[in-house]
């Protein structure tokens, strides 16, 4: 045999070897949909539409995977049921399992706020602060990327903030970046007793960002003025690791048009960097009996098109809404035509979709979530367990895109 004959087979064995380790270590076994959900759902249906949008947010997690020191960050936009963050904790935190915790991502001081917050937060305050969120009819506190606004009502206004165990786990961060408004002119930042940050500002900011000298779970926030302060939120974030950012945005009560006429969440939007946005509303829609699919989808439309100016290389993916009733005596029939009418979009603009609605039976399956006690009383919003294993499935849909993927590419 010639020495380049021995060299091209050399190759070619180290090529095949190499692709067939990388595919065995990047293979993703996810078993928490399991037989005894069946009954609930109907699982052959749990899978993404139109997946192959998703093939630049995929090669870029194949890269982090494996080799890549940089971030996948995902921005989840929706209502009350993203508001809780059970559903979108449950994705967090098996994306993050998996390839990396980068950071909790976007948080609110939502107990400041008066309204609830995800089981992994608490914030409190001394100072008097003034609330809003992007479902209300409009007042003078405006509100930003997190869908919320705080505005202060007296001098040197301050909160506390402060991330939770999660079943043992208290998660850190060592950088923070704070969206603002008013006429800020010093910051700060006090955190793990005894460290604290300063800044002072010539013009005011609307967004900063600190880097900790090492990493909290908490911080007291401090602005020494006189002025009336706005805060929409902040990102909480590592340095030193690689993986996922995860933002979960949510608003009781939010729709598409509550979003689409926020003009501030808009500007502060792209700071997030966002590689994928998924976009989980329409229960709150679902609420006009006389709703069409061609009013409902003059909103979807506005959003993605914002989101595509914000973002234009990011992947966009649509939810439809989950199974619920109408004024707790029949199951919403809305619900059946804005998931028809937002699948045909999908189709016919080769968007990424999750049928959240037909997964969970449609209107048959809001019958069985509620015998199944999966929905709450109010028969809109789903208990803990309801939720937990929305999250999975979508989990489990996202897993099987990311297999199929890897089969063909890798």
């Amino acid at each position: 045999m010639s020495y380049f004959k021995s060299v091209l087979i050399f190759v070619f064995v180290s090529l095949f070897v190499m692709q067939s380790h990388a595919q065995k270590i990047a293979d993703w076994s996810f078993n928490k949909v399991d037989s005894t959900n069946f009954n609930k759902i109907e699982y052959s249906k749990n899978t993404l539409g139109n997946p192959n949008s998703l093939n630049p947010l995929l090669t870029k997690l194949y890269k982090i995977k494996h080799f890549s020191k940089e971030n996948a960050v995902f921005v989840h936009i929706g209502d009350s049921h993203i508001q809780a963050d059970i559903e979108t904790g449950v994705i967090r935190n098996e994306l993050q399992s998996y390839f990396g915790n980068a950071g909790r991502g976007l948080v609110f001081p939502y107990q400041v706020a008066k309204t609830n917050a995800p089981y992994d937060i608490s914030s409190s305050t001394k100072s008097n602060w003034k609330n809003n969120r992007v479902a209300r009819i409009d007042t003078l506190i405006s509100c930003g990327v997190s869908a919320f606004g705080i505005e202060s009502q007296n001098f040197n206004p301050e909160f506390s903030f402060e991330l939770k165990n999660s079943n043992g786990v208290k998660d850190s961060f060592d950088k923070v970046s704070l969206f603002m408004g008013g006429n800020v002119s010093e910051l700060f930042m006090e955190y793990n007793d005894t460290q604290a940050e300063n800044a002072c500002f010539q013009m005011a900011p609307s967004y900063t960002e600190f880097n900790l000298k090492s990493a909290a779970s908490g911080f007291k926030l401090t602005f020494p003025t006189t002025d009336t302060i706005q805060f929409y939120g902040a990102s909480l974030e590592k340095t030193d690791i690689w993986g996922i950012i995860y933002h979960s945005i949510g608003a009781n009560g939010a729709k598409y048009s509550d979003f689409n006429k926020t003009a501030r969440f808009w500007k502060q939007l792209n700071k997030l960097k966002a590689d994928c946005y998924i976009v989980s509303l329409g229960t709150n829609e679902a609420q006009d009996p006389n709703l069409t699919g061609a009013i409902f989808l003059t909103d979807v439309k506005t959003m993605v098109n914002k989101l595509r100016l914000v973002s234009p290389n990011a992947c966009i993916i649509l939810t439809t809404p989950p199974v619920s009733y109408f004024k707790k005596y029949r199951p919403n029939q809305s619900l059946e035509v804005i998931t028809s009418a937002l699948i045909e979009y999908c189709n016919e603009n080769n968007l990424v979709y999750w049928d959240l609605f037909n997964v969970s039976k449609g209107s048959e399956g809001a019958k069985i979530w509620k015998s199944t006690q999966l929905l709450r009383s109010d028969l809109v919003h789903f208990s803990r367990e309801g939720y937990i294993l929305q999250g999975n499935l979508f989990v489990d849909a996202f897993v099987k895109t990311w297999n199929e993927f890897l089969c063909k590419n890798y």
